[in-house]
């Protein structure tokens, strides 16, 4: 019985991590048409939109740590770490998300 609940829990992990993975790949792209859209901007508002654009790929690169700590960590940490992903991410996604509805 044992057996099945890390086997369970195992595939929850690397289902955690196969749709965290898909999720950064899919913000790189999003990520990569803000970076075009913003070398058409020149003066002040290219300053602040690079410096935003800074903010988001820092957000972006912590919620890439996290998940390397939960591909790393152990069975029993894995939960921890998967939450603190998860907040991660939802910083991510609300840093994105007020990027756009400052640069439209």
């Amino acid at each position: 019985m044992n057996d099945n609940t890390n086997a369970s829990s195992n595939g929850n992990r690397n289902e955690f991590i196969d749709r965290m993975k898909e999720r950064l790949d899919d913000l790189d792209e999003k990520i990569e048409e803000l970076k075009q859209k913003g070398d058409k901007l020149e003066g002040e508002a290219k300053k602040e939109y690079e410096n935003r654009l800074h903010d988001l790929r820092e957000k972006r690169r912590e919620a890439k740590r996290k998940l390397d700590d939960v591909q790393s960590a152990s069975e029993e940490k894995w939960q921890q770490f998967k939450d603190e992903a998860e907040h991660a991410w939802n910083a991510l996604g609300n840093s994105f998300n007020y990027f756009k509805s400052h640069f439209k």
